[in-house]
């Protein structure tokens, strides 16, 4: 009997239980789960990155590397894809893993969407050569639908888990989610954990006041999504006071499977007359979205050098000025420490607090 083959790909906020699930359910192969990132992975990441590239990278190249040092290491690595340059990255952590000696061999997610359903069918061909097509198929409905559960549940929980009467239910409710995602065999079993985390958070008991305190999250992919990029500025943000509630549109689900660029563009218009970026022209329509509801500030993440971030800032500025909204703005690198961003957020938390109590 052929051994299975043992697949990694970088951590990526909470996705990677889903791939889990299209790995071993679809692939027939073995998931290896990458650590939680932690210093460690940042630190290791940067002692082997280009000093140019933006903390993405690095973040992704320290998770390979934990992947391949862990006991029994990994036999092909799934290449980090992306919407904007990190999409060519993979390329680059191919060739710097390989000059470390390192052999495994390398699935490029960025080419799957060059070639649409043949760029997938080759990439679970390159995993399992034997891989039983129907099979494959039908485990990635089922876990694109996961995916959408999962940023459904994610999203409530961002918006109310500054509001428990318990601090920590929530979470509880997500985790004991996650671990049902992940033991997950068929869609029945998918479906039974996003239904017990619905019935699970319907049940926290929450002191929400009629009109909450409400940020927008707004910025690049990776680090707007990735808790430990960010350095868990949601989850601060979401606990200040009496609480606020936070929103973000930036998501798989609406990035990857449900975006209309056009709509946004029409939205961005009286601004921008063309697209900037992967991501500029959704957090720019984002924002405008989030003043007009008479949100009381937005906070826009990025790494640092995030080219179209940067150049969305400038129109951000306009936008602020423009609706009356005051916007944070948080560039992280390796550098970046967790006292500096707590201290920002609470100067921030003060200032939309104090410009409610004065509209009152």
């Amino acid at each position: 009997m052929t051994q299975k083959r043992k697949v990694g790909f970088p951590r990526m906020d909470n996705y990677n239980v889903i791939l889990k699930y299209l790995t071993e359910v679809g692939l027939d192969c073995t998931y290896v789960m990458a650590p939680p990132m932690t210093r460690h992975t940042l630190e290791l990441g940067s002692r082997y990155s280009p000093d140019f590239v933006c903390a993405p990278f690095k973040y992704t190249l320290g998770s390979m590397l934990e992947m391949l040092q862990s006991p029994g290491g990994v036999d092909v690595l799934l290449e980090t894809g992306g919407v904007c340059r990190l999409g060519y990255y993979g390329e680059l952590q191919k060739q710097i893993l390989h000059d470390l000696g390192y052999s495994m061999d390398f699935v490029n997610l960025a080419d799957m969407g060059k070639h649409k359903l043949r760029g997938y069918y080759a990439a679970a061909k390159a995993l399992n050569p034997d891989v039983k097509i129907p099979k494959a198929l039908a485990a990635l409905k089922d876990g694109l639908q996961a995916i959408r559960w999962l940023d459904e549940i994610e999203d409530r929980v961002r918006r109310d888990r500054g509001f428990e009467v318990q601090r920590g239910s929530m979470k509880q409710v997500f985790d004991a989610f996650l671990c049902e995602l992940s033991a997950a065999r068929c869609g029945q079993d998918l479906r039974a954990a996003y239904e017990n985390a619905s019935a699970g958070l319907d049940a926290v008991a929450l002191r929400k006041p009629e009109r909450p305190l409400r940020v927008g999250i707004v910025g690049e992919y990776y680090t707007v999504m990735d808790d430990f990029g960010n350095h868990n500025a949601e989850r601060i943000l979401s606990y200040m006071g009496e609480g606020v509630e936070i929103h973000r549109w930036m998501s798989f689900t609406h990035r990857n499977l449900e975006y209309d660029e056009q709509a946004d563009l029409e939205t961005i218009l009286p601004y921008v007359r063309y697209s900037m970026g992967p991501t500029t022209s959704a957090t720019l329509a984002a924002a405008i979205r989030y003043a007009d509801a008479g949100f009381d500030g937005i906070v826009h993440l990025k790494s640092f050098g995030c080219t179209p971030e940067v150049d969305a800032m400038a129109v951000l500025q306009n936008i602020s000025a423009d609706r009356k909204i005051p916007i944070l703005y948080l560039s992280y690198d390796s550098q970046t420490g967790d006292a500096g961003v707590q201290t920002r957020l609470e100067a921030f938390y003060d200032m939309i607090d104090m410009k409610r109590k004065k509209l009152l």
